[in-house]
């Protein structure tokens, strides 16, 4: 009995195992890419922060094999000078993310020698902080791998390097604007079994892709390029079979180069393929008959029975227009890319990087619904299904069809969402002492209002304005001058309202992270009323190759004497703030919160290597201009001046870190290596003046009581007062 047992057990584990081979990764799934397993059966774990790593957050969801992701977090992911990468036997759930999903930015995504890979609705934005010969996402030497719903883009190499993979899927995909120095879209070296199909290629100016490889690519939108899809042209012989795509002119293509750089080498099946030239606004393209030197196959090279689905051209560029890129709720950059794209020729250029489009912007992150015993679906939706909330059934085929429970949960969400979507691209600006310019892009189709709410504190907001649906701007008058005020905006739709959008401010400078001397400021001048903040952005320290792709980092007095930076950002900590003075010789600069300067050598303070320590006693140093540079993270959209900070006595040697934290020295280098050289940014002293004894009661012992703009109280005021230097709020 216990031989059949074991028997029965046997073929009940290799029958789920052969159906599992065969299922499709989800339903939809198209290609060779169509039967990756993704984390199939095994442990579902919540990304519950926004971290670049760490417990809890994205890079380390993927860091193990055998995973189920899911988001209890939506917004954006900043991994500037980092990377993830992704381990076999993973599925990333991005539809599970609330609010407006998730973006990685900043820095790579890698998949490389990883295996059975499913990914959708995710967004992977590169940026200028990549190094200029990578890209966005790796998928080098992969095999049963499938990118659904994705949106890739500023690559500065490529969006996306795929090298010798097999059995690859991309379907349903927005690839857009490459960035500098290449601007270009993907590019492939030797992978076989490669579908890419119903996805868009947009302001890219090459390599939608480059096909130097075997591949399936129908049902495609092509738009405004300077070459379209670009053969191999290589010694070695490559495949592919291009059917019923749309390539469309815009406003940066030149000429008919929708095919090009194909050789004889290239062996391409074109069928049903359509070019729009004429830049009209109609879609109205001809059909394509010309192989552009490529030998010109009479039937497709792949002859297999996996699953495909073509459309003609023009349903295809339907279909892309509605369901491309992440589309459960599409951020402000794919629907900028979708509006160039609906303009058929009159919108849409190349791009440098992402500070050209305003940067990476912000995502509302919305909450996660209740899942009491964290198997990756919610109660409501396990009770309408009839599972257990309070057992961890995530793994179980309860509900058939080949799926696991959590699979049924995931791909339940795999549609446009009902989320209404803030007003985008809000952005404030003072325009006179009294007054100010409020703007946005509203991109919710059935909106019928615009509310534009207003705060003086940045907690309490009144509605000021309900405008119409289609405006975009909003002057607001009577304000005081250079008093700060913020500003937030929803939608209403006939089905409710939106989250707010982040909120915006005016005459908040001082307050705000990162900045810098305004560029071309050879000679440093403090000014008289003004501290300041000393910053480095290095990315590594004492490395002659570091770049100023780091957080900011602020110089300020360590416990033990020693001079260090902190990442640890307040606006008003007076730890990071320096009064300098202009000196004979010099400038003096001493810490605002401890009172001492630093020293002018290398002294013994704490354990470890001589340091730059603080003392009583002023010394004078020079501070030389070094030139302008972009620090990645200042916040900045234009240069600031740099700057090093040298002892007149040893002019050849400046602080530089050998570890940001607590290892300053005086060492030498050159003029601009990135761990030496500083940029400042000011605050006004009356913000932030020094506490001279506490205050038990605001209201009736205050000693010195100040307003944001640094006018002198005689008693608190409703709102933000600085009360012995530090930030109160008074509600009333």
């Amino acid at each position: 009995m216990k031989k059949l047992s074991l028997f029965f057990a046997l073929f009940f584990s290799l029958t789920v195992l052969s159906l599992q081979a065969q299922q499709p990764a989800f339903p939809g799934a198209e290609g060779f890419g169509a039967y990756a397993t993704g984390g199939r059966g095994g442990q579902v774990v919540h990304v519950t922060n926004l971290n670049a790593s760490g417990a809890g957050s994205l890079a380390d969801a993927v860091s193990q094999p055998n995973r189920i992701v899911v988001f209890d977090v939506g917004g954006v992911i900043n991994i500037t000078n980092a990377s993830i990468t992704i381990k076999s036997n993973i599925t990333i759930a991005g539809q599970t993310a609330p609010g407006e999903g998730i973006t990685i930015y900043g820095g790579r995504v890698i998949a490389s020698k990883s295996s059975n890979i499913i990914i959708r609705y995710l967004r992977m934005r590169g940026g200028k902080s990549i190094d200029s010969s990578k890209c966005t996402l790796t998928l080098d030497e992969c095999q049963n791998v499938i990118l659904d719903h994705c949106s890739i883009s500023w690559g500065p190499w490529d969006d996306v390097h795929i090298k010798d993979a097999n059995n690859i899927t991309w379907q349903h995909c927005i690839i857009s604007e490459g960035i500098e120095p290449q601007r270009f879209g993907s590019i492939t070296d030797g992978t076989r079994n490669w579908t890419v199909h119903h996805c868009l290629w947009a302001n890219n100016k090459s390599r939608n892709p480059k096909m130097k490889c075997y591949i399936q690519y129908y049902n495609n939108v092509v738009y405004n390029y300077s070459m379209g899809i670009i053969g191999g042209h290589s010694a070695a012989d490559n495949y592919q079979d291009v059917m019923n795509n749309y390539f469309i002119a815009g406003p940066s293509t030149t000429g008919d180069k929708y095919f090009d750089d194909w050789t004889n080498t290239d062996h391409l099946y074109s069928t049903g393929n359509y070019y729009d030239g004429n830049k009209d606004g109609t879609l109205n393209g001809r059909l394509i008959t010309d192989y552009h030197q490529a030998t010109a196959m009479q039937q497709p090279y792949f002859q297999s029975s996996k699953t495909v689905h073509l459309e003609s051209a023009a349903q295809a560029y339907a279909t892309v227009a509605d369901q491309c890129g992440a589309s459960r709720v599409r951020d402000s950059h794919d629907l900028r890319i979708i509006d160039h794209l609906i303009s058929l020729g009159t919108r849409g250029a190349f791009i440098a990087s992402e500070d050209d489009l305003g940067g990476i912007g912000t995502l509302t992150g919305g909450a996660a619904p209740r899942d009491t015993d964290r198997d990756g679906m919610p109660d409501d939706w396990e009770r309408a299904n009839g599972l257990n909330p309070n057992a961890n059934d995530a793994a179980a085929y309860t509900l058939g069809g080949g799926y696991t429970n959590i699979e049924h949960y995931i791909n339940s969400l795999a549609a446009k969402s009902n989320y209404i979507i803030c007003p985008q691209a809000v952005t404030a600006k003072a325009t006179a002492s009294t007054k100010a310019r409020i703007t946005w892009t509203n991109m919710q189709e059935d909106a019928t209002a615009i509310v534009i709410e207003q705060s003086e504190d940045g907690v309490n907001f009144v509605e000021i304005k309900r405008v119409a649906p289609k405006t975009t701007s909003l002057t607001v008058t009577g304000l005081t001058a250079k008093k700060v005020y913020y500003f937030r905006l929803k939608t209403i739709t006939p089905e409710g309202e939106s989250d707010y959008s982040p909120t915006v401010a005016i005459n908040d400078e001082f307050m705000r992270p990162g900045g810098g001397t305004p560029a071309g400021t050879r000679t440093f001048s403090p000014v008289a009323g003004k501290l300041y903040r000393i910053i480095n952005y290095a990315t590594i320290p004492f490395n002659s190759g570091t770049t100023l792709g780091g957080s900011p980092k602020y110089l300020c007095c360590n416990a033990n004497g020693s001079l260090g930076t902190t990442d640890n950002y307040t606006w008003d900590d007076h730890a990071l703030m320096w009064e300098i003075t202009a000196v004979e010789g010099g400038y003096q600069i001493r810490n605002f919160g401890t009172g001492l300067y630093f020293t002018a050598n290398n002294v013994s303070v704490g354990s470890g290597n001589p340091r730059i320590g603080t003392t009583a006693t002023p010394s004078v140093f020079t501070i030389t201009y070094t030139g302008d540079q972009s620090p990645a993270q200042s916040g900045l959209s234009t240069a600031v001046s740099m700057y090093r900070i040298n002892s007149p006595a040893a002019s050849n040697y400046q602080i530089r870190a050998r570890g940001f934290a607590d290892d300053w020295f005086w060492g030498s280098g050159t003029l601009d290596r990135a761990d030496m050289i500083f940029t400042f940014s000011d605050v006004d002293r009356g913000l932030v003046d020094p506490i001279s004894h506490p205050a038990a009661d605001i209201a009736t012992r205050p000693t010195t009581i100040y307003n944001l703009q640094g006018q002198p109280l005689s008693k608190p005021q409703k709102g933000i007062n600085i009360i012995n230097g530090k930030k109160v709020l008074l509600a009333k």
